[in-house]
């Protein structure tokens, strides 16, 4: 039996308060809610518990309360359960938005206030078999879509759009522990988003910044990305490892114009909060390995000065990029590298193009710089 959300009161004019009426048949033991076309504000946090189905006309805009004041405990929806876990959670349809115009709808100054507001729209944490198919994620403060604890999971034509540029809008937002899953066609649908990662993979981060409040760090593994897409992101790909690894991730069709990375493994060096000093990783830091890239197209969608559209200051194992391409009629910022390699000695480091292979191993001293296409690139210790 399929529940239709109006009929426990929710009005849809985007003016009344419609998380009761909704929570109440969250709670209710109904496992297939329809949410029709309408407006529908949100001021308290929808909890989805497991073995729920949440099916949304593609009219139906769920927005967050902008002049509720939120913590961070608060986001538009998230699963019911992150201690013990929940399961079998599916939701397609609507237009989920974070709601940024909102004037509560902030990122506290304070970068370590972990009872403040993290900016997350969707949230999901300690979930086994989550499905996340033909809806729109919109106006995000911080994260379009935060998750870590995963196992199992399907996420497949997922649109992104604000047209509010904020810092650290990441896309997909990957932390610790998660693995087997498959994400297919995400697409960023306004210019400029996402203003940061379209896809973060951090294994390893800062878990006492506000945006991570509640996150851990942990192994991602097992996944397979289909389809992304972004005309002007900050960055396509992050991968960010420490200690903990990444691997067993496979890429297919990424284009994507990037303010500044195409792949970022920089090991978060640069950021306002750093993770680690080099001189404690003589020998070079993270666990990125068995990583696959096949037909990965680029150009960067600014001028302006970057350090490479690849970025490689990890150690990786058994990374491979086949046939990358950048874009020259879009590509604004020719003179930009494609791929630098730093702080990683005994790193070895092949490129092919049209036949012609160029190996280098990376010495303690040397940084190595490539500035074309390539049909194949490996990188190995």
């Amino acid at each position: 039996m399929v529940y239709d959300i109006r009929k426990a009161g929710a009005v849809g004019d985007g003016i009344a308060d419609d998380s009761g009426a909704i929570q109440s048949v969250l709670d209710g033991g109904m496992k297939e809610i329809f949410i029709p076309a309408g407006d529908y504000r949100i001021c308290n946090t929808l909890k989805v518990a497991s073995f729920t189905t949440i099916k949304a006309d593609p009219a139906a805009r769920i927005f967050l309360c902008g002049e509720t004041e939120h913590d961070a405990k608060d986001f538009l929806l998230t699963n019911s359960d992150h201690d013990f876990g929940n399961a079998n959670i599916r939701i397609s349809g609507g237009v989920w938005d974070g709601n940024k115009q909102g004037r509560t709808n902030f990122k506290d100054p304070d970068l370590f206030n972990q009872k403040a507001y993290t900016g997350t729209v969707l949230n999901f944490q300690n979930v086994r078999n989550l499905e996340l198919f033909d809806l729109i994620v919109a106006n995000s403060t911080v994260y379009f879509i935060r998750m870590c604890q995963l196992e199992r999971f399907h996420f497949r034509n997922i649109g992104l759009r604000s047209e509010i540029i904020e810092n650290n809008q990441d896309g997909l937002h990957f932390n610790g522990w998660v693995k087997n899953g498959i994400v297919e066609n995400i697409k960023a649908l306004t210019k400029g988003q996402t203003s940061d990662d379209l896809i973060a993979l951090n294994a390893d981060d800062s878990m006492i910044r506000v945006e991570n409040t509640d996150m851990c760090c942990g192994p991602i593994e097992n996944i397979t990305f289909r389809d992304i897409y972004a005309e002007d992101c900050y960055t396509a790909i992050r991968m960010l490892s420490l200690t903990s690894p990444i691997r067993n991730i496979r890429f297919e069709n990424v284009t994507a114009g990037c303010r500044c990375f195409a792949v970022n493994m920089d090991g978060a060096r640069y950021c306002r909060t750093p993770l680690f000093r080099d001189e404690d990783f003589p020998d070079g830091l993270g666990c990125i390995e068995d990583i696959e890239f096949q037909n990965f197209t680029v150009w960067c969608s600014t001028p302006g000065e970057r350090k490479a559209l690849i970025d490689c200051e990890s150690k990786v194992k058994n990374f491979v990029i086949n046939n990358f391409k950048r874009d020259s009629e879009r590509d604004q910022a020719p003179e930009v590298p494609t791929l630098v390699v730093d702080k990683t000695p005994g790193l070895q480091i092949k490129a092919s193009k049209e036949r012609r292979l160029v190996t280098e191993t990376l010495s303690n001293r040397k940084k190595i710089t490539i500035s074309e296409s390539f049909d194949k690139l490996s990188l190995d210790f």
